[in-house]
């Protein structure tokens, strides 16, 4: 390991690397807007029309499902938004609000209102997943439903990957498109084709298979964790503890034995005369502990003693424990990547424009009350004044 750099910030500059020598080397094939940089090509148009032929009946059962959870998540996810919007503006210290979702150098998730951070490499790949799906899934029905596709491609704005469909007819991104013509007449827009139905399915689509894919990640988790786990019971006093030079640091739990003994924060010297200075001290004591047994704890805050409570937790069989480690990072991952499909799809459905949830009601209002689609643009800017501002109270509550 280079000395002085944590694992993840070496990853960080090692991706940065590669994706900077990826994007030179296609650089006479890659598009630029200031710090978007995209790529489309027809090579994936084939493979997604090739697998929504295959499967017509099964792509509409498809489409029409996604449009039910498309049609549930619109409303719950302005009334879950708007609550925590609300909520924050009320009380700026609740930490409630709405928040970006940025890579962060900690081996812990921190969530918190404004912005919240977790570890970079689960950001990365989960981000790609999610695009990855979101989009194809777009795509296959848009072709399920004879919409015509002009282009598919990888997109990156700044370090964030991701992916792209492009319908006939709309410039999604910036640069030379040879199927404008109908987008110049006047004609086309974001999934402006067939029916009002058909355009339902195909706006759904994207945050359906988010849904799906956090589904499956999250059965993956919950199967992982059976699967390398067994039930554990023992005493506990609750408090958690970090290994430094000067002995093992440790801070009491609210609500558990410890915290109410009168235990904060400070070294644990001994439990019982047995004098702990490593994790492993610790372990020791703590694997033949049982509820309702009497500790004297000897720590810097002074002398404590404690009841055990019963505490159960999860610990890997002996055949994984010598990979303990990676299997908890593997497992995480997993769990991110279920959590972000979800928000991620959960929040695209807010009924705003740009976001498929507000496409979602201009083709109902175009259907049935086209008079309504100018109030619609209106409205959406009133929901993204009101994100933006309640990130913005939100980062500054966390940083003052």
């Amino acid at each position: 390991m280079i000395y002085g750099l944590e694992p993840r910030v070496i990853f960080s500059i090692v991706f940065l690397a590669a994706l900077s020598a990826f994007l030179w080397y296609d650089r006479n094939k890659i598009q630029r807007v200031s710090i978007l940089f995209y790529r489309r090509t027809k090579h994936g148009v084939e493979f997604i029309d090739k697998v929504a032929k295959k499967f017509p009946r099964l792509w509409n059962v498809y489409g029409w499902t996604g449009v039910l959870f498309g049609l549930i998540s619109i409303p719950a996810a302005l009334y879950l938004a708007g609550s925590a919007i609300i909520g924050l503006f009320k009380s700026p210290a609740s930490g409630g609000g709405p928040a970006l979702i940025a890579p962060g150098l900690s081996g812990e998730a921190t969530f918190q209102s404004g912005i919240s951070f977790i570890p970079v490499e689960y950001w990365i790949a989960s981000i790609a997943v999610l695009m990855v799906v979101h989009e194809f899934s777009h795509g296959i029905v848009a072709r399920a439903e004879d919409f015509e596709i002009n282009s598919v491609g990888w997109i990156v704005m700044g370090v964030i990957p991701g992916a792209f469909v492009e319908p006939k007819g709309e410039n999604m991104l910036p640069g030379e498109d040879e199927d404008m013509e109908s987008s110049e007449n006047g004609e086309g827009g974001m999934w402006d084709q067939g029916t009002w139905t058909q355009r339902l399915k195909v706006l759904c689509a994207g945050s359906f298979a988010n849904y799906l894919t956090a589904a499956v990640f999250g059965l993956l988790f919950l199967g992982t964790i059976a699967a390398t786990t067994t039930v554990q019971q023992s005493g506990f006093i609750g408090i958690q503890t970090q290994p430094t030079d000067s002995g093992l640091k440790y801070q009491a739990m609210e609500g558990f034995p410890a915290y109410e003994a009168g235990m904060r924060n400070g070294t644990l010297e001994s439990i019982n005369g047995t004098v702990i200075e490593t994790p492993q001290d610790l372990r020791n004591i703590s694997e033949g502990l049982r509820p309702n047994q009497t500790l004297v704890l000897q720590t810097s805050e002074g002398s404590f003693t404690v009841e055990t409570v019963e505490y159960t937790y999860r610990e890997y069989i002996p055949s994984v424990m010598p990979f303990a480690a990676g299997m908890q990072w593997f497992i995480n991952l997993l769990k991110m990547v279920a959590y972000l499909n979800f928000v991620v799809g959960f929040f695209n459905m807010l009924p705003a424009k740009p976001l498929d949830g507000g496409q979602v009601v201009d083709a109902f209002l175009e259907r049935f009350y086209p008079d309504g689609r100018g109030v619609l643009n209106y409205w959406s800017l009133v929901v993204w004044a009101g994100l933006l501002g309640s990130l913005v109270l939100g980062i500054s509550v966390s940083v003052l």
